[in-house]
C-alpha cells in the first residue's frame, strides 16, 4: 500500500468524500484525487495537516508497514575548502573517527525512462554501482521530498558481467564519481562523511542512523544540527552527485 492508498483508506474509514477532505484543507478536489492516484504527492505540511484530520500519525501516511532500515535521512551541503577543514578539525575533536576510503561510483538509468532531468527537476532516483574496498555494491534509491529515501542494496562478485547484464537490460552509464570519503559518527546518532569529490569539490553529508522518531522529524532534526555546525543550508544539495556531471555544473571553489 502507497500513500494514495492510505489516503484514501483513512478518508473512507471517515466516510468523507474527496469534496469534504478538500475543503477542510482549504485545496481543490482534484488535488486530493491526483494524490489518491499517486500522480502527485501532498507537502510536509499538508502530510502533517492529513495526520491530524484522520488521526493517525505522519509517520503512518509516509511508511505505512515500511521497515526504518530501508529509510535513509541525510543532507548533502555544499563546503569551501576551508569550512571543509574547520569542520574536519572539530569532528577529528568532538567524534569518533570511523574511516577513511575511496570510493567510485557508477550511476546508470534506462534509455527508456530518465532518472535525472535537466529543467530544473530535482533527482528523486538513481541505480549505481559502488566500489567499497574490496566490496562491490549494487544500491537503489527512491527519494522522497527530498529528505528520506527507500533505500535497497546488495552486495555483488562480479561487476563486469553485471555491467553486461546492464547493457542487455538497456540500462547505460550517465555518470562516474570518484570521491575521498572521511566518515565520523557524531553523538551516536549521526553518521558525517567529509567528501572530496575529484572535479566537483568538498561536501559534507549527515546521515540519521539511529531513529527516535519520524523521518520527517529526523530531518528537522538534522537541519538544526546543520545550523549547530554553522552549515550553510542555502548550500544544500537536492540534486546529488551524478546531476553535476551530466549536466556539466561547476561547483569547485
Amino acid at each position: 500500500m502507497n500513500l494514495g492508498n492510505r489516503i484514501v483508506t483513512l478518508r473512507k474509514k471517515k466516510n468523507w468524500t474527496q469534496s469534504e477532505v478538500a475543503n477542510k484543507l482549504f485545496v481543490v478536489d482534484k488535488t486530493i484525487s491526483s494524490w489518491e492516484s499517486n500522480r502527485t504527492e501532498p507537502s510536509l505540511e499538508t502530510i502533517i495537516k492529513l495526520s491530524e484530520l484522520f488521526e493517525c500519525s505522519a509517520s503512518y501516511l509516509i511508511y505505512g508497514n515500511t521497515e526504518k532500515n530501508n529509510l535513509e535521512t541525510e543532507i548533502k551541503i555544499k563546503l569551501s575548502k576551508d569550512e571543509f577543514t574547520k569542520i574536519d578539525l572539530f569532528l577529528e575533536n568532538n567524534s569518533e573517527f570511523l574511516n577513511e576510503t575511496n570510493q567510485i561510483d557508477t550511476y546508470y538509468q534506462p534509455t527508456y525512462r530518465k532518472f535525472l532531468t535537466e529543467n530544473g527537476k530535482e533527482i528523486n532516483e538513481w541505480l549505481r554501482i559502488g566500489i567499497r574496498g574490496n566490496k562491490k555494491i549494487i544500491n537503489y534509491k527512491y527519494w522522497h521530498q527530498n529528505k528520506y529515501c527507500d533505500e535497497f542494496e546488495v552486495e555483488i562478485d562480479d561487476e563486469k558481467n553485471l555491467d553486461k547484464i546492464f547493457k542487455i537490460l538497456g540500462l547505460e552509464t550517465i555518470a562516474i564519481v570518484d570521491k575521498t570519503r572521511k566518515k565520523y559518527l557524531y553523538l551516536n546518532k549521526y553518521e558525517i562523511s567529509l567528501d572530496y569529490v575529484e572535479n566537483l569539490g568538498y561536501f559534507i553529508e549527515i546521515e540519521v542512523k539511529n531513529y527516535n522518531s519520524t523521518a520527517l522529524e529526523e530531518y528537522d532534526k538534522l537541519l538544526k544540527l546543520a545550523k549547530d555546525l554553522n552549515l550553510n543550508l542555502d548550500n544544500i544539495d537536492k540534486r546529488g552527485y551524478p546531476y553535476h556531471f551530466i549536466y556539466n555544473i561547476k561547483v569547485l571553489n
